[in-house]
């Protein structure tokens, strides 16, 4: 059987006690714990359409060795406030606060001056005026969730420096279909 490894977690003064800044699982077989926005002033957090934010999660955490964490928005975070994050890496030896970096890009509306194209992959592109004043903002509350951690086991790996001739031999004998296409040129 292997052992769980055990994670700490020191709370902000301000939030010491308060159940909904540790990370709970919502359900036993949930792979992320969910974390919550835990601004210092306890105000709500107000995004401007297309602002970039940083929101504390009010705690610190102590990885065991060989562990740390992914940060990791909930689906909901998406699905209904439009928030994106950044997927954050959080490093076993990392000890500052927590915090959960991300932009509010709401739903595009478009103006009657503003043109849409689609590129030859039918990628939809826009062209014309842009008026952020016509989005609302996004309210996030103290103490809402917005995002789960996930533990991870830290991996090793041996780097060695080739030459392009060498990387092109290995390449030519795996014999892979992908070859030099790159990000999204495999069709689907």
């Amino acid at each position: 059987m292997i052992e769980k490894p055990v994670f700490k977690f020191a709370l902000r003064s301000d939030v010491k006690g308060d159940k909904r800044f540790i990370p709970t699982r919502s359900e036993s077989k949930a792979s992320g714990w969910d974390v919550t926005a835990a601004p210092l002033d306890r105000q709500p957090i107000v995004i401007k359409p297309f602002e970039h934010v940083k929101i504390p999660l009010g705690f610190r955490a102590f990885c065991p060795d060989g562990w740390w964490f992914e940060l990791k928005p909930r689906s909901s975070t998406f699905a209904k406030k439009n928030l994106h994050s950044l997927y954050g890496t959080i490093d076993e030896l990392y000890e500052g606060q927590l915090i959960f970096a991300c932009q509010y890009i709401p739903s595009l509306k478009i103006l009657p001056e503003v043109k849409t194209y689609a590129d030859k992959n039918n990628h939809t592109h826009i062209c014309g005026m842009f008026d952020a004043s016509i989005y609302k903002t996004l309210t996030i509350q103290f103490g809402e969730p917005i995002g789960q951690i996930i533990p991870v086991k830290r991996q090793e790996m041996e780097v060695i420096d080739i030459s392009n001739d060498e990387y092109d031999y290995l390449c030519a004998e795996r014999k892979g279909e992908r070859g030099k296409k790159g990000f999204g040129e495999m069709g689907g």
